[in-house]
């Protein structure tokens, strides 16, 4: 693979993996079907075992083929930050920093830290890749990335570690105009016939959801939209009768437009800490860095805990 691959062949199979179709990943390419086809067959051939298989719908990826094509979205994402780093080298960066953010984490951590972070270090060119950890995680073990901001994970490679920084728990979410808006200890029963925002697969809030709201009302309404975009609930939230669990994290910062607010429901479900997954022992100067400010804010919190030893 390594003497007889391309590199064309790889971002096709990511391309492939994404859209499902050789003709779009073609396109988006700007590549022929057929010149698609004879890459992806030539690849195979390489590797002796199938990469692709077809079904009513489209194309799908074997086994083999999403293992590579993880291996190849690692690879691509870290040639792209080479390319943008060497660009802001050239443009008077004197050193850069690659981190990945989930949303949460983009807007309780890692925002309040950029201005402190560059009151110290104008200089650094700061990559920022925001999606979910499930994607960040395998980019930060391959080395395409310093550092991820994310829940706690269940489990990281041998050699990394999570720092917990900001505790979080579920709350409801609603219009500044719902009927519920400023009522006070609202039961979750008074939920029962809301229409609800899904959080989207694959994260935490997702889990949540399932096993509070759908457990509570099986016959449940919600919108046929699973987000992670903040401007795509902000605007579902303010439709009739509409509702959304949201990490308590996050909802300060939404609430700054004025349209959404925070219901007082008590619905006892706690996420995952947030925090900064990284490899034991290669953490920059620059990373602790920026750092900083949240660990100060972490052990002042961790001291003002009852039974934590304050004073």
């Amino acid at each position: 693979m390594a003497t007889h691959g391309r590199l064309r062949q790889l971002h096709l199979l990511v391309e492939l993996e994404d859209c499902g179709s050789i003709m779009r990943a073609a396109e988006h390419l700007h590549m022929s079907q057929s010149a698609a086809t004879q890459a992806l067959a030539e690849l195979e051939r390489i590797l002796g075992m199938p990469l692709l298989e077809r079904h009513a719908r489209g194309s799908r990826l074997t086994p083999a083929g999403r293992a590579l094509a993880l291996a190849a979205r690692g690879s691509l994402a870290g040639l792209r930050d080479a390319a943008e780093s060497l660009a802001a080298i050239r443009q008077g960066a004197v050193a850069a920093l690659r981190l990945g953010t989930i949303p949460a984490a983009a807007y309780a951590l890692l925002s309040p830290l950029l201005a402190p972070f560059y009151g110290e270090h104008p200089d650094v060119h700061l990559e920022l890749h925001e999606d979910t950890g499930a994607r960040l995680l395998p980019l930060l073990t391959a080395g395409s990335l310093d550092a991820v901001f994310c829940r706690a994970p269940e489990q990281l490679p041998e050699g990394y570690v999570f720092e917990p920084l900001l505790d979080d728990e579920v709350v409801v979410v609603a219009s500044v105009n719902h009927a519920l808006a400023g009522a006070r200890r609202v039961p979750l029963q008074a939920l029962a016939g809301m229409r609800w925002v899904l959080p989207a697969m694959n994260i935490q809030l997702r889990g949540v959801f399932e096993a509070l709201v759908l457990s509570a009302f099986p016959d449940t309404q919600w919108f046929p939209v699973a987000t992670m975009s903040l401007p795509v609930l902000e605007g579902l939230l303010q439709q009739p009768q509409a509702v959304a669990l949201l990490p308590r994290s996050i909802v300060v910062g939404l609430q700054t437009s004025g349209r959404v607010c925070r219901l007082d429901v008590d619905v006892q479900a706690r996420m995952a800490p947030l925090g900064v997954a990284y490899r034991q022992g290669r953490v920059s100067g620059l990373l602790d860095g920026l750092l900083a400010p949240a660990r100060r804010e972490a052990a002042r919190l961790a001291m003002d805990v009852p039974g934590t030893g304050a004073s």
